[in-house]
């Protein structure tokens, strides 16, 4: 077997990491593996072992069994060392030809570091069980892999297993795991551990790692202004395609900018700025119009973990740089939906207009960019797939014919033609996401041993752009692609989901 393997983050003080004994799923079985198998050399191992090897049952020569330790804020409050509360890393695989593109990060690392989620508790469980449950196993597996392919930077998923044990959340579930890879998981709250119980040399060791493994060539301060960028971005395309991550606390945000930790997550169906996932923010304090305020505040707790190395009046300007970043990312992501390429001064509040628009209307937001995806300037009647589910809308003094006047007059500044901008259009605006109830469904169906289902969620999902018309009465999935049912818009989940 040709599979090396780094396990680079081992060479940081132990105060960061603690070797662990997994508790194997009872009676595991692969219910989906990925292409990311081929890619990192797995499939020379063969299948018995790679599973049991996922379960915690078996070894391969160098590879390790740790979890790390990191602190954090949740929802804004400080809440002490948290940890790998039920995560296992089996290991840094060496990937010397990784160029980062299939993260959605424009710098490789070079290595791939697989974790499994849910073979039970480790030294950070606190009062948990370090189990996972089949249901968000599969929310997590799938929606991974969606938003890859949509390019956003995320975490990718590598298989799911399912076991036979019980799993007692708000019901008795089935147990199950989740396999994932990043070039590094390496989060803001692994700073925040270091620097608020003052181990100085902890986070200097953790600095210069993060220097030398994460961002060659870079000084702390141009690290630092990497990481804003990167987290601005990755706001930026979340908010373009409705998503709301639910639970964007300090542990979860990476220093690489990669959509972290799949939870109460949702893709917004009728657009709504004050939507909130997760059923246990209460407040709304991480609802989608909050996240990029949400993002800066994160940046600002990371930051404070530098004080030591980087000038306050520094650091203060670096995370004063937050809001420019974020806006010139979310303009230029916004002008490619828009099959748009010239930058105008009330770019700003055309969008606005848009977004208000859509809210006024209770238009499903990824329904109406993949309708534009297709209109002709001047004439509605290019948008009647849009106006076939929204009837009520097409009158001459609605609110969606206004902005698509004012659509008008903006493409004609562009001087471009109609077939280059639908054309690129449909490359940005995706016919297919994750929606809620799609997860749903794929959960329902799918039992012990049969993943069918989710294969066939995960090959529409890794091409959102195509028109799959084998979608169009599907028993499971033939409401994909249209507006839902009043009764299933929208939904905010538990954060055991």
């Amino acid at each position: 077997m040709s599979i090396i393997f780094q396990n680079s983050f081992q060479s940081l003080p132990r105060f960061f990491f603690e070797e662990i004994e997994p508790t194997p799923l009872r009676d595991a079985s692969l219910l989906h593996v990925s292409s990311l198998r081929q890619e990192l050399g797995l499939s020379e191992v063969p299948d018995h072992e790679f599973r049991t090897w996922l379960n915690g049952e078996s070894r391969i020569e160098g590879d390790q069994r740790i979890a790390t330790r990191y602190a954090g804020h949740q929802f804004g409050v400080w809440a002490g060392q948290l940890g790998d509360g039920r995560a296992v890393s089996l290991g840094e695989i060496l990937s010397p030809e990784d160029t980062g593109a299939d993260f959605g990060i424009s710098r490789g690392i070079g290595r791939r570091e697989v974790q499994v989620k849910g073979l039970g508790k480790t030294p950070f469980s606190r009062f948990g069980d370090g189990k996972a449950v089949l249901r968000s196993c599969i929310r997590e597996y799938l929606c991974a892999e969606a938003m890859h392919a949509l390019g956003i930077p995320t975490t990718r998923s590598l298989a799911i297993l399912a076991g036979t044990g019980a799993v007692e959340r708000e019901e008795v579930e089935t147990e199950a795991s989740v396999v994932r890879v990043f070039p590094s998981q390496v989060r803001f709250g692994h700073f925040e551990m270091a620097k608020h119980f003052d181990r100085k040399s902890e986070l200097g060791a953790l600095i210069e790692y993060t220097l030398t493994q994460i961002y060659p060539g870079h000084s702390v301060e141009s690290m630092l202004a990497e990481v804003i960028d990167r987290t601005a971005r990755m706001i930026a395309l979340w908010q373009s395609v409705g998503f709301c991550h639910g639970v964007m606390n300090t542990d979860n945000m990476s220093i690489l900018g990669l959509t972290l930790d799949y939870g109460p997550f949702g893709f917004m169906e009728d657009f709504n700025s004050q939507h909130i996932c997760n059923l246990s923010d209460r407040e709304g304090r991480y609802a989608y119009v909050r996240q990029p305020h949400v993002g800066m505040e994160n940046l600002e707790r990371l930051l404070v973990c530098f004080t030591d190395h980087v000038p306050r009046e520094r650091l203060i300007a670096l995370l004063e740089t937050f809001p420019e970043r974020y806006r010139e990312h979310y303009l230029f992501v916004m002008r490619q939906k828009l099959g748009l390429v010239e930058a105008r001064a009330g770019d700003a509040v055309f969008l606005q207009s848009l977004w208000s628009t859509l809210e006024q209307c209770r238009v499903d937001s990824t329904f109406f960019f993949r309708s534009l995806s297709r209109y002709e300037s001047g004439k509605i009647g290019s948008m009647d797939s849009f106006f076939e589910s929204y009837p009520v809308l097409r009158e001459d003094a609605s609110l969606v014919v206004r902005w698509l006047k004012e659509f008008d007059d903006r493409i004609k500044l562009e001087g471009s033609t109609d077939s280059a901008r639908i054309e690129g259009m449909l490359q940005k605006n995706p016919k297919f996401v994750l929606k809620n109830p799609v997860a749903g469904a794929v959960i329902a169906a799918t039992g012990f041993s049969e993943g069918t289902l989710i294969g066939e969620c995960l090959r529409v999902l890794q091409s959102p752009f195509e028109e799959h018309p084998e979608m169009e009465g599907h028993p499971h999935f033939g409401f994909w692609a249209r507006p839902l049912p009043e009764a299933l818009k929208n939904r905010a989940l538990s954060c055991s989901s």
